[in-house]
């Protein structure tokens, strides 16, 4: 893969230990997933769109409260993630409600004006053109509909036991594999340019003293190295200090998620 496209070309193609580990990390119970969609909104009836899907954990528990008058519209560029997704809707008994796409750029399968809901979670980090894939969302949505966009910021990322330089010395090294690594403070320009109204902001933050997170700094450590921003010694000395963490119970991680929506005018 070349470096200059990796942000977008490493959700493409996923090697199965990733796809498994993020398989896993967005199984969240049915409460964690009602209080994350709880911004937009959703009632019976609503036409919805779950903008880069992945395994479709979240476009099932859309599904869910949309019910069998609503439909989810599920996209995403890798098409093992929408197998996935075809999968675990069929699981949760919504394969009915559910139809998923394979995308290749910034145009969405869906007819102007259809869909009453948007949800982007941790994806527009990777969109190649973030004010093209912004004006297609405000394309389909339909007058008073809305976009959610959850998203990471890495600059405001707290690892313990790592020092706050070493945390950002990290973050550069895997920084190539972020379109937008600082994404979460740009979103509110970005919705006001795509001409979305009463656009607001929350920060969530995530924390982590388990070990959950684990697998997301293992992925910063080997896109480091992947990239030659980091050297083997280095990765090596902080995979050990991390683990040492967890073994010890010292672990931390704070993860703030910024939480932007904005409606259609």
């Amino acid at each position: 893969m070349s470096q200059e496209t990796y942000f977008h070309d490493h959700w493409v193609t996923i090697e199965p230990e990733r796809f498994a580990y993020y398989d896993a990390l967005f199984q969240h119970p049915a409460a964690v997933l009602d209080r994350m969609l709880a911004p937009l909104g959703l009632t019976a009836g609503q036409v919805c769109l779950d903008l880069g899907c992945g395994p479709g954990h979240v476009a099932a528990a859309m599904a869910r409260h949309v019910g069998p008058g609503g439909h989810v519209h599920g996209v995403d560029v890798n098409e093992p993630f929408l197998a996935r997704a075809a999968d675990v809707a069929a699981a949760a008994g919504v394969a009915g409600l559910c139809t998923f796409h394979h995308v290749t750029g910034e145009e969405l399968p869906i007819v102007t004006g259809a869909v009453d809901r948007v949800v982007a979670k941790n994806v527009l980090e990777y969109v190649p053109d973030l004010g093209a894939t912004l004006g297609e969302v405000a394309r389909v949505l339909a007058p008073g509909g809305r976009l959610v966009a959850m998203d990471s910021d890495w600059g405001f990322v707290v690892v313990e036991p790592l020092a706050p330089e070493e945390v950002a010395e990290l973050f550069r090294a895997a920084a190539p594999a972020f379109r937008e690594p600082f994404i979460g403070r740009k979103l509110r320009a970005a919705f006001i340019d795509a001409g979305l109204a009463d656009v607001q902001v929350t920060v969530v933050a995530a924390t982590d003293t388990a070990g959950r997170t684990r697998g997301i700094l293992e992925n910063m450590i080997n896109y480091g190295l992947t990239f030659g921003r980091l050297g083997p010694e280095r990765a090596t000395d902080l995979r050990t200090r991390l683990d040492a963490a967890m073994a010890a119970g010292t672990y931390l991680v704070v993860l703030p998620q910024f939480v932007v929506t904005g409606t259609k005018a």
